[in-house]
């Protein structure tokens, strides 16, 4: 009886050190996530989706690690359904919605005109495409297969490695 009791002492410590690795992944990855959004906070150039987004607390469910939104339109939405009557309100309607699920995307964007907000959006786009590219570049670096995994046509040239010394 008593090896089955260390038996069982042994997987509920393997367990335990499971559960511990995935807090640590876990914790690893939303530091991760916050040292990027800070990173293309302060790359804005102070755009206001920057600065909104260097100052929005996300809120985070411990359980899963899922990062959700405090607002919503689901109300409005419903509202704004409810009042479409004829093809052109049900036009108008689809618009509003695209529009405040924009407002919802662009950091910032709630209080902002349909103008200023698809600048504002266009602005972020841009840097998000940048931070995929940088991103991009430190994943390739550090798993060892460097920046010719990115773009292999320019490897193939020889554009991206350096020249031997003859």
């Amino acid at each position: 009886m008593d090896t089955h009791v260390a038996i069982l002492d042994v997987d509920g410590q393997e367990g335990m050190e499971r559960r511990q690795q995935q807090l640590v992944l876990r914790e690893r990855g939303r530091r991760i996530k916050a040292a990027a959004e800070l990173g293309l906070a302060r790359s804005s150039r102070g755009r206001q989706w920057g600065r909104a987004l260097g100052r929005r607390t996300l809120v985070v469910s411990p359980e899963d690690g899922e990062v959700t939104s405090s607002s919503t339109t689901v109300g409005k939405r419903q509202a704004a359904q409810k009042k479409a009557t004829s093809l052109e309100d049900e036009e108008e309607v689809v618009v509003e919605e695209k529009v405040a699920l924009l407002r919802q995307l662009v950091p910032g964007g709630e209080d902002m005109a349909v103008e200023g907000l698809l600048e504002e959006t266009a602005d972020y786009i841009e840097a998000l495409k940048a931070q995929v590219g940088v991103m991009r570049a430190l994943a390739c670096l550090l798993s060892g297969s460097g920046l010719d995994a990115l773009m292999p046509e320019k490897a193939a040239a020889g554009l991206l490695t350096p020249e031997k010394p003859h």
